[in-house]
């Protein structure tokens, strides 16, 4: 089983949004998905709870403890093809697990300084277990960007200082919270541009784990 981990160590960033989408699109790529939400709000268990049919959404199991996340990933290893983890925000000891656990690690960041400043502890955190094991991939996904806009050269100079690939994410679009709110996928929704978004994301996270 391979594993996507998903964090940033601030709230409000899009985590659980890009988490959601990836996995149910994967899903919809014919693999078996588990997403391990270690989030305290719960948002990707709501997001599953929230669907009002009979669709076979991915797995979600919540783990609140960073200790257990490595056991849990290989108790569920031979049953999924593929994990995705769900962050939590201001959760050092949970992060360090989810990079230790993780075969691509995604740090979700709007294009502000103010939102990408705080990954610099993330950053090295990875790096640090990349020297030790070559593992993990990391890469920024832009999040909620304004529709229209190009990342200002300002952020773009914080983001290069970091070294590592930045993808163009997601855009600030009313799908997003609509499927949340729906149990759902952007893909599954009508806004075209969203959806292509999500399959840019998962193509992505295809391609770097095939790659390995």
């Amino acid at each position: 089983m391979k594993v996507v981990g998903i964090l940033h160590g601030k709230g409000g960033v899009g985590k659980s949004t890009v988490a959601v989408n990836l996995a149910r699109n994967l899903q919809l790529h014919g693999l078996d998905v588990v997403i391990i939400d270690c989030d305290a709000q719960g948002t990707s268990q709501s997001w599953k709870a929230s669907r009002d049919d009979e669709t076979d959404l991915p797995a979600v199991f919540g783990v609140d403890k960073a200790s257990a996340l490595e056991s849990d990933v290989r108790r569920l290893s031979d049953s999924f093809d593929i994990a995705v983890i769900d962050g939590g925000a201001h959760l050092d000891k949970m992060h360090a697990a989810i990079i230790k656990t993780s075969d691509l690690t995604l740090i979700p960041v709007q294009p502000s300084p103010a939102d990408i400043w705080p990954t610099e502890q993330i950053v090295d955190l990875i790096k640090q277990r990349q020297e030790v094991t070559g593992e993990p991939d990391a890469a920024f996904v832009i999040s909620r960007r304004k529709v229209g806009s190009r990342l200002g050269q300002g952020v773009q100079d914080v983001l290069e200082r970091f070294e590592l690939p930045v993808w163009e994410g997601t855009c600030d679009r009313v799908a997003y919270p609509q499927a949340m709110g729906r149990g759902r996928s952007v893909v599954e929704m009508s806004d075209e541009k969203a959806a292509a978004e999500v399959e840019s994301i998962t193509e992505n996270v295809i391609n770097t784990l095939n790659h390995e």
